[in-house]
Protein backbone atom coordinates (compact mmCIF):
# COMPACT_ATOMS: atom_id res chain seq x y z
CA UNK A 1 0.00 0.00 0.00
CA UNK A 2 1.31 3.43 -0.97
CA UNK A 3 0.41 5.60 2.00
CA UNK A 4 0.96 8.78 0.01
CA UNK A 5 -0.94 7.92 -3.16
CA UNK A 6 -3.70 10.50 -3.80
CA UNK A 7 -4.93 9.06 -7.09
CA UNK A 8 -8.65 9.64 -7.54
CA UNK A 9 -8.72 12.39 -4.91
CA UNK A 10 -9.72 16.01 -5.48
CA UNK A 11 -8.10 18.74 -3.40
CA UNK A 12 -9.40 22.27 -2.94
CA UNK A 13 -6.59 24.69 -2.02
CA UNK A 14 -7.31 28.31 -1.15
CA UNK A 15 -4.63 30.93 -1.62
CA UNK A 16 -3.11 28.66 -4.25
CA UNK A 17 -1.91 31.19 -6.79
CA UNK A 18 1.50 31.66 -5.16
CA UNK A 19 3.59 31.02 -2.07
CA UNK A 20 2.66 28.26 0.36
CA UNK A 21 -0.65 27.44 -1.33
CA UNK A 22 1.11 27.01 -4.67
CA UNK A 23 3.59 24.58 -3.14
CA UNK A 24 0.79 22.67 -1.39
CA UNK A 25 -1.23 22.28 -4.58
CA UNK A 26 1.85 21.21 -6.51
CA UNK A 27 2.83 18.40 -4.13
CA UNK A 28 -0.74 17.07 -4.03
CA UNK A 29 -0.92 16.98 -7.82
CA UNK A 30 2.48 15.31 -7.99
CA UNK A 31 1.06 12.48 -5.89
CA UNK A 32 -2.11 12.05 -7.92
CA UNK A 33 -4.71 14.58 -6.78
CA UNK A 34 -6.83 16.71 -9.06
CA UNK A 35 -6.72 20.37 -8.01
CA UNK A 36 -9.31 23.09 -7.52
CA UNK A 37 -7.34 26.27 -6.85
CA UNK A 38 -8.93 29.36 -5.30
CA UNK A 39 -7.57 32.85 -4.82
CA UNK A 40 -8.75 36.39 -5.43
CA UNK A 41 -7.00 36.50 -8.83
CA UNK A 42 -6.97 32.82 -9.66
CA UNK A 43 -6.98 31.73 -13.28
CA UNK A 44 -7.48 28.36 -14.92
CA UNK A 45 -4.52 29.08 -17.20
CA UNK A 46 -1.41 29.99 -15.23
CA UNK A 47 1.85 28.51 -13.98
CA UNK A 48 0.14 26.27 -11.44
CA UNK A 49 -2.32 24.94 -14.00
CA UNK A 50 0.55 23.99 -16.31
CA UNK A 51 2.36 22.15 -13.53
CA UNK A 52 -0.74 20.27 -12.38
CA UNK A 53 -1.73 19.25 -15.89
CA UNK A 54 1.86 18.26 -16.52
CA UNK A 55 1.40 15.60 -13.86
CA UNK A 56 -1.65 14.37 -15.78
CA UNK A 57 -4.11 15.79 -13.26
CA UNK A 58 -7.13 18.02 -13.86
CA UNK A 59 -7.03 21.66 -12.77
CA UNK A 60 -9.74 24.22 -12.15
CA UNK A 61 -9.11 27.79 -11.05
CA UNK A 62 -11.80 29.80 -9.30
CA UNK A 63 -11.43 33.50 -8.49
CA UNK A 64 -12.90 34.36 -5.10
CA UNK A 65 -11.85 37.03 -2.62
CA UNK A 66 -12.38 35.39 0.76
CA UNK A 67 -12.17 38.73 2.52
CA UNK A 68 -15.69 39.31 1.22
CA UNK A 69 -18.40 37.14 2.77
CA UNK A 70 -20.61 37.17 -0.31
CA UNK A 71 -17.78 35.82 -2.46
CA UNK A 72 -17.14 33.02 0.04
CA UNK A 73 -20.80 32.10 -0.13
CA UNK A 74 -20.73 32.23 -3.93
CA UNK A 75 -17.75 29.87 -3.87
CA UNK A 76 -19.65 27.49 -1.62
CA UNK A 77 -22.55 27.54 -4.07
CA UNK A 78 -20.22 26.75 -6.98
CA UNK A 79 -18.77 23.81 -5.05
CA UNK A 80 -22.08 22.40 -3.82
CA UNK A 81 -22.39 18.74 -4.70
CA UNK A 82 -18.77 18.46 -5.82
CA UNK A 83 -16.66 15.59 -4.49
CA UNK A 84 -13.84 17.22 -2.54
CA UNK A 85 -11.64 14.82 -0.61
CA UNK A 86 -9.05 17.28 0.71
CA UNK A 87 -9.70 20.85 1.81
CA UNK A 88 -6.72 23.06 2.49
CA UNK A 89 -7.68 26.37 4.09
CA UNK A 90 -4.55 28.32 3.29
CA UNK A 91 -5.64 31.81 2.12
CA UNK A 92 -4.88 34.57 4.58
CA UNK A 93 -3.51 38.03 5.21
CA UNK A 94 -1.63 39.80 8.00
CA UNK A 95 -2.54 43.43 8.57
CA UNK A 96 0.41 45.01 10.37
CA UNK A 97 -0.03 47.91 12.76
CA UNK A 98 0.72 48.66 16.39
CA UNK A 99 -2.24 47.69 18.52
CA UNK A 100 -3.21 51.29 19.36
CA UNK A 101 -3.36 52.05 15.63
CA UNK A 102 -4.97 48.77 14.55
CA UNK A 103 -8.24 49.81 12.93
CA UNK A 104 -11.64 48.15 13.01
CA UNK A 105 -11.34 47.64 9.27
CA UNK A 106 -8.01 45.83 9.61
CA UNK A 107 -9.42 43.63 12.36
CA UNK A 108 -12.57 42.73 10.42
CA UNK A 109 -10.73 42.05 7.15
CA UNK A 110 -8.16 39.78 8.80
CA UNK A 111 -10.65 37.72 10.78
CA UNK A 112 -12.91 37.34 7.75
CA UNK A 113 -10.29 35.67 5.55
CA UNK A 114 -8.10 34.05 8.20
CA UNK A 115 -10.86 32.59 10.40
CA UNK A 116 -14.44 32.99 9.19
CA UNK A 117 -13.97 31.90 5.58
CA UNK A 118 -12.04 28.75 6.61
CA UNK A 119 -14.81 27.84 9.04
CA UNK A 120 -17.57 28.36 6.48
CA UNK A 121 -15.75 26.33 3.83
CA UNK A 122 -14.97 23.56 6.30
CA UNK A 123 -18.55 23.34 7.55
CA UNK A 124 -20.04 23.12 4.07
CA UNK A 125 -17.47 20.84 2.44
CA UNK A 126 -17.52 18.54 5.48
CA UNK A 127 -21.15 17.71 4.65
CA UNK A 128 -20.11 15.80 1.53
CA UNK A 129 -17.12 14.26 3.29
CA UNK A 130 -19.40 13.00 6.07
CA UNK A 131 -21.76 11.41 3.56
CA UNK A 132 -18.82 9.51 2.03
CA UNK A 133 -17.28 8.72 5.42
CA UNK A 134 -13.86 10.17 4.62
CA UNK A 135 -12.04 13.44 4.17
CA UNK A 136 -9.10 15.59 5.16
CA UNK A 137 -9.37 19.20 6.31
CA UNK A 138 -6.12 21.12 6.82
CA UNK A 139 -5.61 24.68 8.03
CA UNK A 140 -2.55 26.83 7.53
CA UNK A 141 -1.95 28.10 11.04
CA UNK A 142 1.12 30.06 12.19
CA UNK A 143 3.74 30.52 14.86
CA UNK A 144 1.23 33.00 16.22
CA UNK A 145 -1.14 30.12 16.89
CA UNK A 146 1.20 29.49 19.83
CA UNK A 147 2.87 32.88 20.40
CA UNK A 148 1.72 36.47 20.73
CA UNK A 149 3.57 38.17 17.90
CA UNK A 150 4.01 41.91 17.63
CA UNK A 151 2.13 44.49 15.54
CA UNK A 152 -0.16 41.78 14.08
CA UNK A 153 -2.88 41.57 16.73
CA UNK A 154 -5.73 40.61 14.38
CA UNK A 155 -3.55 37.98 12.69
CA UNK A 156 -2.51 36.57 16.08
CA UNK A 157 -6.14 36.45 17.22
CA UNK A 158 -7.25 34.67 14.04
CA UNK A 159 -4.40 32.18 13.97
CA UNK A 160 -4.78 31.44 17.69
CA UNK A 161 -8.45 30.75 17.06
CA UNK A 162 -7.54 28.37 14.24
CA UNK A 163 -5.87 26.14 16.81
CA UNK A 164 -9.18 25.91 18.66
CA UNK A 165 -11.05 25.40 15.41
CA UNK A 166 -8.81 22.46 14.52
CA UNK A 167 -9.47 20.80 17.88
CA UNK A 168 -13.19 21.56 17.96
CA UNK A 169 -13.86 20.43 14.41
CA UNK A 170 -11.81 17.30 14.97
CA UNK A 171 -13.88 16.35 18.01
CA UNK A 172 -17.06 16.49 15.95
CA UNK A 173 -15.86 15.33 12.54
CA UNK A 174 -13.33 12.59 13.20
CA UNK A 175 -16.09 10.15 14.25
CA UNK A 176 -17.52 10.74 10.76
CA UNK A 177 -14.26 9.72 9.10
CA UNK A 178 -12.84 13.23 8.61
CA UNK A 179 -9.41 14.10 9.97
CA UNK A 180 -8.88 17.78 10.82
CA UNK A 181 -5.39 19.16 11.37
CA UNK A 182 -3.25 22.24 10.92
CA UNK A 183 0.22 23.17 9.75
CA UNK A 184 2.00 26.05 11.46
CA UNK A 185 4.67 27.49 9.16
CA UNK A 186 7.58 29.26 10.76
CA UNK A 187 9.19 32.22 9.05
CA UNK A 188 8.72 31.51 5.35
CA UNK A 189 9.96 33.51 2.36
CA UNK A 190 6.57 34.67 1.03
CA UNK A 191 4.91 37.99 0.23
CA UNK A 192 3.21 38.13 3.62
CA UNK A 193 6.66 38.54 5.21
CA UNK A 194 8.16 41.00 2.73
CA UNK A 195 7.97 43.90 5.15
CA UNK A 196 9.76 41.95 7.88
CA UNK A 197 12.45 40.64 5.54
CA UNK A 198 13.21 44.17 4.34
CA UNK A 199 13.88 45.25 7.95
CA UNK A 200 17.52 44.12 8.13
CA UNK A 201 17.83 44.20 11.92
CA UNK A 202 14.52 42.39 12.46
CA UNK A 203 15.33 39.84 9.77
CA UNK A 204 18.73 39.05 11.25
CA UNK A 205 17.30 38.79 14.77
CA UNK A 206 14.58 36.37 13.70
CA UNK A 207 16.99 34.30 11.64
CA UNK A 208 19.29 34.01 14.64
CA UNK A 209 16.39 32.44 16.59
CA UNK A 210 15.83 29.67 14.02
CA UNK A 211 17.97 26.65 14.97
CA UNK A 212 18.14 25.34 11.40
CA UNK A 213 19.78 28.67 10.47
CA UNK A 214 17.56 29.92 7.65
CA UNK A 215 14.06 31.03 6.77
CA UNK A 216 11.84 28.41 5.21
CA UNK A 217 10.71 28.23 1.61
CA UNK A 218 7.14 27.36 0.53
CA UNK A 219 8.27 23.90 -0.59
CA UNK A 220 9.35 23.15 2.98
CA UNK A 221 5.63 22.78 3.73
CA UNK A 222 5.17 20.07 1.07
CA UNK A 223 5.99 17.08 3.26
CA UNK A 224 3.60 17.97 6.08
CA UNK A 225 0.90 18.79 3.53
CA UNK A 226 1.23 15.44 1.81
CA UNK A 227 1.28 13.57 5.11
CA UNK A 228 -1.88 15.21 6.43
CA UNK A 229 -3.67 14.80 3.08
CA UNK A 230 -2.94 11.08 2.70
CA UNK A 231 -3.73 7.73 4.30
CA UNK A 232 -0.50 8.09 6.25
CA UNK A 233 -2.33 10.40 8.66
CA UNK A 234 -5.57 8.43 9.07
CA UNK A 235 -4.95 8.14 12.83
CA UNK A 236 -3.88 11.79 13.25
CA UNK A 237 -6.48 14.44 14.04
CA UNK A 238 -6.85 17.59 16.10
CA UNK A 239 -3.22 18.67 15.99
CA UNK A 240 -1.28 21.62 14.59
CA UNK A 241 2.15 20.59 13.32
CA UNK A 242 4.85 23.28 13.37
CA UNK A 243 7.12 23.39 10.32
CA UNK A 244 9.46 26.05 11.64
CA UNK A 245 13.08 24.95 11.53
CA UNK A 246 12.96 24.36 15.28
CA UNK A 247 11.85 27.90 16.18
CA UNK A 248 9.30 26.94 18.82
CA UNK A 249 11.77 24.68 20.59
CA UNK A 250 14.41 27.43 20.88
Amino acid sequence: MNLFDLSGKTALVTGARKGIGFAMAQVLAEHGADIIAVSSKQSSEDELSSIVRGYGRSFEGIAADLRIRSQTKDLISILKGRKIDILINNAGIANRAEVLDHSDEQWDETLEIDLTAPFLLSREIARGMAERGSGKIIFTASMWTFLGGKNVISYTAAKSALGGLVRGLSNELVPLGIQVNGIAPGFIETDINDRVRKDKARFEFLTSRIPIGRWGKPEDLAGATLFLSSKASDYVSGVVIPVDGGYLAN
